[in-house]
């Protein structure tokens, strides 16, 4: 009996030994770079992944990244079209919105592969308090114009009647 225990406890102790090695000693390291393309280059090469990446930092440098609540880049060929909803605060009033919208329509209007950009703010999931699109056009002139001429310029141009 006292062979089995001895036995026993020396394969029990390799044991442990190799599975404390196997923790310590890890070849699958996390941060080390696969031969093949790393998911971050394959996102960076599909296509619209940098715009959306672009207008969710612009969006996040002028109001937050907690008020995106979509962002979708749709690339046709050379065009990319990009949808944003964004959650509106407690102060809603259009002059509030298109001062906040400005902004991030100006700082895009840089990215030239844009062609069109809606913006839609909702006060709740299925509360639009205001949406409209700007075309590519207007993008560009973009800088000559102030957020007051969004609506006149804008297509599809919608504000809620809580909001008159």
């Amino acid at each position: 009996m006292r062979k089995f225990n001895l036995v026993f406890i020396f394969i029990l102790t390799v044991f442990i030994v190799f599975g404390l090695i196997g923790v310590f000693v890890n070849d699958n390291d996390e941060d080390s770079v696969s031969p093949d393309l790393p998911n971050s280059m394959v996102m960076a090469n599909t296509p619209g992944y940098t715009t959306m990446m672009t207008v969710a930092a612009i969006v996040e440098e002028e109001i937050s990244e907690d008020s995106i609540l979509d962002l979708q880049v749709s690339p046709e060929g050379e065009e990319e079209h990009v949808s944003l909803i964004l959650q509106s605060n407690d102060i809603l009033t259009e002059e509030n919105l298109l001062k906040q919208t400005y902004p991030i329509l100006l700082q895009s209007s840089k990215i030239e592969e844009i062609t069109s950009f809606t913006v839609n703010w909702k006060l709740d999931d299925n509360l639009t308090v205001m949406s409209f699109k700007v075309d590519q056009t207007d993008l560009s002139n973009m800088m000559l114009e102030n957020y007051a001429t969004i609506p006149s310029i804008a297509e599809n141009y919608y504000k809620h009647e809580s909001m008159n």
